[in-house]
């Protein structure tokens, strides 16, 4: 199915299914379940139900979840849920360069270790982020003293060696457990083009990171990956003219990256289905990488109400169902960035500790938010 025949027939059902009743009852999440007579654990007015089916075992393509060192070695909950649920594994800062790179040729890959073995231990893959990053670079690197030519060779070391390293970790078929990284991330703002980077290597450095990485590994998948891809139509026409740019000088690149920071209400579904429809056409590999979804940017809520977790439902099923609109050979995966709703990193970036992006409560149980991702991934 394409992705513009199946638009306008998921703007039909999100009106039908967003629409609720001013007299919905407001429930706290958390908060004790109605009993439900429809096999889900739930009544219709529950923020919680019981699922039959996993994300992983409905899915035809890797569905993927954040972790780090630190909770896959004490959180026993959190891994009990995400053995049962997914199969991919993002390090959410234990594999970016301030946390490995810790002096001139020197590095620490433990944390990224423990993710990657991890993974190994449970038949999972795991993705790679973020080589490159303007965003998180070690204060030595920042502050480095030699020539611009030093500088370059320490940004190829770590690329390389890092890559190299973790791509010696084979799973029980002899496959590296790392299919993938995102060698640059945010490369098309108005940071990442003031930093040291591109000031000190030159605006050709996104060319020389895809080229050391592919040195490093011939067969590990390479993406770049940005925010707004799916709602800003210059930026993701820069991604594309970088991508015929980089296919017309031979760089290697196998993938982008869809952060898909979004709200239950923007960018609509024809924005979103344009922008990926471009995206698709250069024929990479597409990966929504750092799927999360605000329902309160506003701050109008103190508590998450069932009209607004039906909403929340209804938005991540239609997003899912666009992404299986995807060729099945260029779907690489959806990942969540992150379980629970208490734990995004949302509540601190945008001050507001009422919001409720994910597709588990604070205490673990399933959100209808959940039931849309599945109800998505069966259409």
């Amino acid at each position: 199915m394409k992705i513009n025949k199946i638009l306008s027939i998921f703007f039909a059902v999100s009106i039908l299914s967003c629409s609720g009743g001013d007299d919905d009852p407001v429930i706290i999440v958390g908060g004790p379940s109605n009993g439900g007579t429809d096999g889900t654990g739930g009544g219709t007015n529950s923020l919680t139900y019981t699922p039959t089916e996993t994300l992983k075992g409905s899915a035809s393509f890797p569905i993927g979840m954040i972790a780090s060192a630190s909770k896959l070695n004490s959180n026993s909950e959190f891994k009990t849920v995400i053995n049962k649920e997914f199969n991919s594994l993002t390090a959410e800062n234990d594999m970016k360069m301030a946390n490995m790179f810790t002096g001139p040729n020197t590095y620490d890959f433990s944390d990224g270790d423990v993710i990657v073995n991890y993974a190994k231990n449970n038949g999972m893959r795991v993705f790679g982020h973020a080589l490159v990053w303007h965003s998180s670079i070690p204060n030595w690197l920042q502050n480095y003293a030699g020539t611009d030519i030093e500088f370059e060779a320490q940004v190829e070391g770590y690329i390389k060696a890092t890559v190299s390293h973790f791509s010696q970790i084979k799973n029980s078929s002899g496959v590296s457990v790392v299919e993938g990284w995102d060698v640059v991330n945010e490369a098309f703002t108005t940071e990442a083009s003031g930093a040291v980077f591109r000031n000190r290597i030159g605006k050709d450095y996104l060319e020389k990171c895809f080229k050391w990485a592919r040195e490093a590994d011939s067969n590990v998948k390479l993406f770049y990956n940005d925010y707004n891809l799916e709602s800003q139509n210059s930026k993701s026409q820069q991604v594309i003219d970088m991508v015929n740019t980089f296919k017309t000088n031979n760089i290697p690149i196998d993938g982008i990256g869809f952060q898909m920071h979004i709200n239950y209400l923007q960018p609509d579904l024809s924005t979103i289905g344009s922008n990926l429809t471009a995206l698709v056409n250069t024929g990479l590999l597409i990966h929504f990488s750092e799927i999360d979804m605000t329902v309160n940017k506003d701050k109008t809520l103190s508590e998450l109400t069932i009209e607004r977790a039906q909403e929340q439902q209804a938005r991540y099923k239609d997003i899912v169902s666009l992404y299986n609109t995807i060729p099945t050979a260029q779907k690489f995966g959806i990942t969540l960035w992150g379980l629970r709703d208490n734990d995004s990193w949302l509540l601190n970036f945008l001050n507001n500790q009422n919001e409720w992006p994910l597709l588990f409560n604070s205490d673990y149980e399933y959100k209808l938010a959940h039931k849309g991702f599945i109800e998505g991934l069966q259409q």
